[in-house]
């Protein structure tokens, strides 16, 4: 069985090397399995500093540790920036042929727990109606004792974001880390002008490119599988982060409008959307300044208003009502932030910003 590892990072120079001794330490390559064939692909994209060299150096150094002839590695450098980009050229270009499973990884987080990504493959092994694993991220500050005001309401934020998953239930797709199906993920194609966010994977996974209704176990939670991101601390950042997924949540609804009379099959939404990158790689920024300019009502979807009400509705009647004052405060954060994002999409203000090249 041959698995590919696809590392995506932009100006991670201070932090890559941390994240590729994490991953050198999980059990597919501390006990490795003879018949597994692993190739892991660094591609830094349209980085302004040293990434690409440092992940050369690390991987040289501590993969000719292991001493493992079934490890191969290699860094990819390519210079159009955008992870999006990045994502098409790794799934579609870089990645083995003939890999059974691709993992999606950034560049900026750490393994916590050491059978992450084995867990995540013996979910797909196990259960052949499941099209991606993915593990539990865990912020930084979830694991500090002594927490400041902000990172306790940074801790806190998370809890009122949507349904709990638990291991081995229908999950969301967090973009830091999960594994698919080959041939699943490689009928998929991003659009390469504008940031997409997790749930543009999510639905094109559970929709099958937007052609079936929702099925969630295509998604499952692996048990014993996690890992540490480092949270947004400070208002300011909390509040752009939020912004930044209305107005993504936003694009992808009417880009959804515009792609669902034009396919019939999975197949066909991942080629359509090829088609249009290579024929004007700007045409999903044209498409949502068409309809923005075409459209002078509101254009953020209802469910932005109450997910935060919803999300109270799973949990237990005390935590429900432990929660209901924040959930309320984020009620009202929220409405504000859409009131800013609708207007920043109506005025065209909203692209160059979601198109911002992230890792």
């Amino acid at each position: 069985m041959k698995i590919s590892i696809g590392i995506l990072a932009y100006n991670e120079s201070e932090f890559i090397v941390k994240m590729l001794h994490s991953l050198l330490q999980q059990s597919l390559f501390q006990e490795p399995n003879p018949e597994w064939i692993i190739e892991i692909i660094v591609v830094p994209n349209g980085c302004t500093d040293n990434t690409a060299e440092i992940a050369k150096k690390t991987l040289e150094t501590s993969i000719g540790v292991l001493n493992n002839p079934n490890i191969d590695w290699q860094v990819s450098e390519i210079q159009q920036p955008g992870k999006s980009n990045a994502w098409n050229v790794y799934t579609h270009s870089l990645s083995a042929t003939d890999a059974q499973y691709l993992f999606l990884m950034d560049s900026d987080i750490e393994l916590l727990d050491p059978k992450t990504l084995e867990s995540m493959i013996a979910v797909l092994e196990a259960r052949p109606e499941v099209w991606v694993a993915v593990d539990k991220p865990i912020k930084d500050v979830m694991l500090k004792e002594q927490k400041s005001l902000m990172e306790t309401l940074s801790a806190n934020v998370a809890g009122l974001s949507g349904n709990k998953a638990v291991e081995g239930g229908a999950a969301w797709i967090c973009g830091q880390l999960y594994c698919g199906r080959a041939e699943v993920l490689r009928q998929i194609w991003l659009p390469i002008s504008i940031q997409m966010d997790d749930s543009f994977i999510y639905d094109m996974i559970t929709t099958e490119g937007l052609t079936a209704s929702m099925k969630p176990e295509r998604v499952i939670l692996s048990p014993s599988a996690s890992h540490v991101f480092e949270s947004y601390i400070g208002v300011r950042k909390i509040l752009r982060h939020e912004k930044w997924l209305i107005i993504g949540a936003t694009i992808n609804k009417l880009l959804y409008h515009d792609l669902v009379p034009h396919v019939s099959n999975f197949q066909e939404t991942g080629l359509l959307i090829k088609q249009r990158n290579e024929q004007n790689p700007l045409w999903l920024n044209e498409l949502v300044e068409k309809v923005t300019q075409e459209k002078s009502s509101w254009l953020i979807p209802q469910n932005i208003l109450t997910r935060r009400f919803q999300s109270l509705s799973n949990k237990s009647i005390f935590k429900s009502v432990l929660f209901f004052p924040l959930a309320t405060l984020a009620f009202f954060v929220d409405i504000s932030l859409s009131i800013q994002a609708n207007f920043e999409l109506q005025k065209g203000k909203a692209i160059g910003y979601w198109g911002k090249s992230t890792d």
